[in-house]
């Protein structure tokens, strides 16, 4: 099996074990570099909550990062957006009034 392949693998048990439905997001994993596209979703989590939170996210993130011979990932969500300063933002959650 290649490393690619094996680090494919771990990615997808790491995403599952986070409760993120792994049909709906493409896991390609090319020279050890980690490209996850897709929607997130919690299948665990009630209708209103589905997209996850910040938290949930960041340890995704951990988690993939601490891989080993990982060099590098890039999310493409339609849900989801990382800031140049590791934060992460919802992009379809609408805001509540003050």
């Amino acid at each position: 099996m290649s490393n690619d392949h094996q680090m494919a693998v771990l990615v997808r048990k790491i995403v599952t074990s986070n409760w993120l439905d792994v049909s709906q997001i493409r896991i390609r994993v090319t020279r050890s570099v980690v490209n996850l596209q897709g929607h997130v979703e919690k299948i665990d989590a009630p209708p209103d909550q589905r997209e996850g939170n910040e938290a949930t996210m960041r340890r995704l993130d951990e988690e993939i990062r601490a891989l080993k011979g990982f060099r590098g990932a890039a999310y493409f969500f339609d849900n989801w957006l990382r800031d140049p300063t590791g934060g992460w933002r919802c992009t379809t959650r609408k805001k509540t009034p003050k």
